[in-house]
């Protein structure tokens, strides 16, 4: 994935790791293969990270989120295990309609 700022700088990723263990640094390897990928279809000016930022993601076995609702009015969503720019806009639009019946 990648998207442009409105300073011209250009986001980019993203990778995953999947397992019991896995490793909490980011590996330079990875970074270089997305860079050349990105090398294939696009020319920006620059390809040098000027930053990087690594998550993890909390997983739930068999689920994509965990949703609670500590107190009434309140609504806890959390965990979409790194699929969140995919499911988060469809899982708040759910919850709403759920919660409110909008």
């Amino acid at each position: 994935m990648m998207s442009q700022n409105a300073s011209g700088e250009l986001i980019m990723g993203d990778s995953h790791e999947y397992g019991l263990n896995p490793e909490p640094f980011d590996q330079e390897e990875v970074n270089q293969l997305i860079l050349n990928y990105l090398k294939t279809f696009a020319n920006p000016p620059s390809l040098a990270i000027a930053a990087t930022w690594h998550g993890v993601y909390a997983k739930l076995p068999g689920k994509t989120e965990f949703v609670t609702h500590p107190e009434p009015g309140v609504t806890v969503i959390n965990a979409l295990s790194g699929a969140g720019m995919t499911l988060s806009f469809g899982l708040a639009e759910e919850q709403i309609s759920v919660s409110y019946g909008v």
